[in-house]
């Protein structure tokens, strides 16, 4: 299959509700170390001239939060339009002293739905778990990392958790720009009228071909788990999964089984311990069936792993903020994108390499090394997970 009959078999079994879109001719950028990605990030706002969007997860006002949102704040006062879009619940801790200082040059900052049934737009369920900054249009960066100080291994040293991240360069990122300007509309703001660099439907001047998927929390929930489903649908050979939350809710549990059944080989790398342990827990409740299936397990025994990304048979790569649970799939505004480019899906195989070295595999023994209350917890959420 030629490379634009392979995207766009991908862009018929996602775009069912406009929350995929196909461009050809970018250019992409992996980012393993936080530092490195904060570092383009500044750069690529310092030099904005047309506009500056951003929605964000989590957006904490530590030293990486403070700097980046003192360079929001200079693109404003030049003049640029500049508009962000923060989580309620995943900047909880952020300090309101920060986006008000933001606001003050000149930033619009809107609150993703807050958690305060009196105002506009509140809600628990259905968070923007996006990790989405645009910069006229030209480049953007998404990907698995928030803004925060446990991303940088100039701050927390070795304990910087484990992530991915990209930047990407031409039509795409205006594909991750439409999908901003839906959440924009979302929280109450006015429709932007500034044009970017690039064009969606027209070829960029790289070489890579890059699909855009965006899942909008209920509105349009399938997106994450077609995306999912069809990575496993049309493997042939392999698919290679690094994730920090495996609870998916049975359908998608079932696609991974059955694409071990085809004879597709699943590797799957999850955190022996991530930052929410229930998550642990219950993902070791679905061991024993996964083994039984045969999944390939190992868990990263290093700093926390936060990275979500997929290979599928070499060809194909995905990285995004989308984890493989329930919420991501079902519930939560996502963006992923499926880059089909030889040299970052070696890039991302090689890093995969890298974290095997920090890893340990599971084997059918591997309850003996856990406490027995956590093997019953995950016995029990699992049985839960199964009926969802």
């Amino acid at each position: 299959m030629d490379k634009e009959g392979l995207l766009h078999k991908w862009m018929g079994s996602l775009s069912q509700d406009g929350s995929a879109l196909v461009t050809q001719g970018n250019r992409v950028r992996l980012f393993f170390e936080g530092d490195d990605a904060f570092r383009e990030m500044r750069e690529a706002i310092e030099g904005a001239e047309l506009y500056v969007h951003q929605e964000m997860y989590m957006f904490l006002s530590d030293e990486v939060g403070w700097a980046l949102a003192e360079a929001f704040a200079g693109a404003a006062r030049r003049g640029v339009p500049v508009r962000l879009v923060y989580d309620a619940i995943g900047s909880s801790d952020a300090s309101e002293e920060m986006f008000e200082m933001m606001r003050k040059a000149g930033v619009e900052v809107k609150t993703f739905r807050p958690v305060a049934p009196w105002r506009k737009r509140s809600g628990i369920l259905g968070r923007n778990h996006r990790k989405n900054l645009i910069v006229d249009g030209r480049i953007a960066f998404t990907g698995g990392m928030n803004i925060g100080a446990v991303w940088s291994r100039a701050v927390s040293g070795d304990e910087a958790w484990r992530d991915t991240h990209l930047s990407l360069e031409g039509p795409a990122a205006m594909g991750c720009d439409q999908f901003f300007r839906e959440t924009w509309a979302k929280v109450g703001g006015s429709v932007s009228q500034e044009k970017g660099e690039f064009v969606l439907g027209e070829k960029g001047p790289w070489k890579s071909d890059v699909l855009v998927v965006g899942g909008s929390g209920f509105g349009k929930r399938e997106a994450i788990r077609r995306l999912y489903s069809t990575t496993f649908a049309m493997a042939e050979k392999e698919v290679v999964l690094t994730v920090p939350y495996f609870v998916p809710p049975r359908r998608m549990l079932n696609r991974v089984k059955q694409a071990e059944g085809r004879g597709i080989e699943v590797d799957l790398l999850v955190p022996r311990n991530s930052d929410v342990p229930i998550a642990d827990w219950v993902r070791e409740g679905l061991y024993p069936s996964l083994m039984d299936a045969g999944v390939k397990l190992r868990e990263y025994t290093g700093a926390v792993l936060h990275a979500k990304s997929m290979v599928a048979d070499d060809r194909l790569a995905v990285v995004g903020s989308a984890n493989f649970d329930f919420l991501s799939i079902a519930m939560n505004w996502e963006l992923s994108v499926v880059i089909e480019d030889p040299e970052i899906v070696s890039q991302l195989r090689e890093q995969h390499d890298k974290d095997l070295e920090e890893s340990a595999e599971v084997t059918l023994d591997w309850a003996k090394s856990r406490p027995w209350w956590r093997t019953w917890l995950g016995w029990l959420g699992a049985s839960v997970l199964r009926k969802l």
